[in-house]
């Protein structure tokens, strides 16, 4: 009973310090498959993402120390052996230890799984229908901990009345935001940090303050 207690505790400590560390990047993608608001609370855990994954590392290291150290059994007979883990234990302890490492590392694939696993596939995405005339914003975007980042930031960005669409660049760390012309680039920067970060106006070809 006592090492199925201590499986439970482990287990579910470690995908919860897994997720901790990745929050900021799966945030924004359950956002929009949920249709939620903005999380921009999510991006506020970037700092704390090294703590997270110590303590992950820690957990699992005293998982596997519960499941491999040998402890004495007493049998049917009366007599004792020294045993480790089960099977059962140990097969699970694995299985769970590749959860949390694609849990925790998947600020790195993020980027793959949104199309984006090579910078030029990111700088060449194709614009969204805009209409002829739009006027470009161009903004620096700091902040963004992996590619899922872009997509809570363009979610944000194209909810202002008169912007047509958003591209958000990771690799480059901009943004180039079409609109009407009647778009105050101010509110474009007061919708990133909405989403949890920082903008600076680079290029405004509508008049707007740099």
């Amino acid at each position: 009973m006592e090492d199925k207690n201590n499986g439970r505790f482990v287990g579910l400590a470690a995908l919860l310090t897994a997720g901790l560390a990745s929050v900021c990047c799966i945030g924004p993608l359950l956002a929009v498959a949920l249709g939620f608001g903005s999380l921009g609370f999510a991006a506020g855990l970037i700092r704390y993402r090294p703590l997270f994954l110590a303590l992950t590392a820690v957990i699992l290291a005293f998982g596997f120390y519960q499941a491999y150290r040998k402890r004495s059994v007493e049998c049917a007979d009366g007599s004792c052996e020294m045993r480790s883990g089960s099977r059962a234990m140990k097969t699970g302890l694995w299985v769970l230890t590749a959860a949390v490492l694609a849990l925790a590392t998947f600020p790195k694939w993020s980027a793959c799984l949104l199309g984006q696993c090579k910078p030029k596939a990111a700088a060449g995405a194709a614009a969204a229908s805009v209409p002829a005339g739009a006027q470009a914003i161009n903004l620096g975007i700091s902040g963004m901990d992996c590619a899922a980042c872009t997509v809570e930031i363009k979610k944000d960005v194209e909810k202002l009345p008169g912007v047509y669409s958003a591209n958000v660049d990771f690799y480059a760390g901009t943004a180039l935001v079409e609109t009407n012309g009647k778009v105050n680039p101010q509110d474009v920067v007061r919708a990133v940090a909405a989403a949890g970060y920082q903008a600076k106006v680079i290029q405004s070809k509508n008049g707007g303050a740099q």
